[in-house]
């Protein structure tokens, strides 16, 4: 078994060279190239700003290349509940904004001949109680009354004909939804942003974010990095779960965003016949497990792969291998016999208030916490971030907002996070003798 994301076993480049020189100034830095990152540079530097991308270790090798590579764009608050905290029209404007910007990265990859076997083969989403599936209808109802979805409740007579397994009471179908190769779409958009003239420098550490007094532009920073400082009129840290703990810089960020480990496991070869044959539908999927997870078949359709929370922070244990493969045995019994090839280790970001979070502090720009949806946020709101920092653009994102609340006695290292998973593990085990009982 290979402790490696399977996304990085492609035959395109995920690196790029080291320029042999630091910019002195530039118009926008970015700090951190993953998805947001290398989407805020280009969508700057197509525009004929100059732009330095930074990033601490390898551009990609965060989430960007870890992920399970579902494009979802999904929000974690039901409408109904975002609907009683912010109002109709907000919840409205933010399954909207989902549409658009799903639709905006199929035309980008279409548009820049990246191959990365994008797909809208839709989201089937298994209830695991006959209460979860009850409040299915309701989200089904509200999506359906927006412009662009295209969801329909699927009883549990006919979950076969999405899975074959006995576990769910029924689910929620969303066709507007797909998947993609997160490597394969990560080497053709490096590929793109090098060509645009946007200088990608990795392995290099910001220090500190400073004002640069000397500039008429109150926004204008100093940028000290391990390699040097930088001035720079715009700045926008786009580093999200991977903010790191010890250093000065990031303080801000990564008191409003925790990381949190998923864990991903990949079969062994099944054949496309047999994967079409426990996943009649080839859909993009998941559960409403407390500890939720997310499963699919790979691009080319011959292994699943499935992703959960985990219980490790830095390399897969064999306790994270055990219980993601036992759930996905529990839904697909016969899988129980197959092997696990591969297994690593990625990290999301949350904020307080579970939503995507795009802000302004202090001159410098921020975008991070997805939720566990950053395939399609956080290319979006990268490129969303530029156009609001740079002028190009009136049009904003509903996610621009004020800054995320600072979470009490945390400063970037989630502590607390055992804790509450043990205590969704130990809710999701009640769940489950109560089905096992019927």
């Amino acid at each position: 078994m290979k402790l490696s994301s399977y996304w990085w076993d492609i035959d395109e480049d995920l690196t790029t060279p080291m320029p042999e020189h630091m910019p002195h100034e530039v118009d926008l830095l970015v700090v951190g190239a993953g998805f947001t990152g290398l989407s805020a540079g280009l969508t700057a530097a197509r525009q004929g700003r100059s732009v330095a991308i930074i990033d601490s270790g390898r551009p990609g090798f965060g989430a960007s290349t870890r992920n399970g590579g579902i494009c979802s764009g999904h929000i974690r608050i039901p409408h109904a509940v975002l609907s009683q905290r912010y109002g109709k029209d907000y919840a409205d404007n933010v399954y909207g904004e989902g549409i658009e910007a799903r639709a905006d990265l199929v035309k980008f990859c279409d548009d820049e001949k990246i191959d990365c076997q994008i797909t809208k083969a839709g989201h089937f989403n298994g209830a695991l109680s006959q209460k979860d599936y009850d409040k299915m209808g309701h989200q089904c109802d509200a999506l359906n009354a927006i412009p662009g979805h295209d969801v329909e409740l699927i009883p549990r007579d006919r979950v076969h004909d999405e899975i074959k397994t006995d576990r769910f009471y029924g689910g929620l179908l969303r066709r507007e939804i797909g998947g993609f190769h997160p490597g394969k779409f990560f080497a053709g958009l490096l590929r793109v942003v090098a060509a645009s003239g946007a200088e990608i420098i990795s392995r290099t550490i910001v220090e500190a974010i400073e004002d640069d007094n000397s500039s008429d532009n109150k926004d204008a920073k100093l940028v000290r990095t391990s390699r040097g400082t930088i001035r720079a009129r715009q700045v926008i840290v786009a580093t999200n779960g991977y903010t790191g703990t010890k250093q000065p810089f990031g303080k801000f960020l990564r008191q409003r965003v925790v990381p949190i480990q998923s864990c991903i496991i990949v079969t062994e070869k099944l054949g496309k016949k047999r994967v079409k044959e426990l996943m009649p539908g080839m859909r993009m999927y998941g559960n409403t497990a407390k500890l939720s997870c997310y499963f699919r078949p790979v691009p080319d359709e011959d292994r699943i792969l499935l992703g959960a929370r985990s219980f490790d922070r830095l390399e897969p244990s064999g306790r994270s291998v055990a219980f993601l493969k036992n759930k996905l045995v529990d839904m697909l019994p016969e899988l129980a016999h197959h092997n696990i090839d591969y297994c690593w280790l990625g990290n999301v970001a949350f904020n307080q208030r579970q939503l995507p979070a795009m802000f302004k502090e202090d001159g410098v720009y921020y975008a991070a916490g997805y939720a566990g949806s950053g395939t399609v946020w956080a290319r979006w709101l990268g490129k969303k971030t530029a156009e609001l920092a740079m002028g190009m653009s009136n049009q904003t994102s509903v996610f621009y907002d004020k800054p995320p609340q600072k979470i009490p006695l945390y400063d970037g290292d989630p502590w607390f996070m055992p804790f509450v998973n043990g205590y969704f593990a130990v809710q999701d085990k009640v769940n489950e003798w109560g089905y096992r009982l019927k």
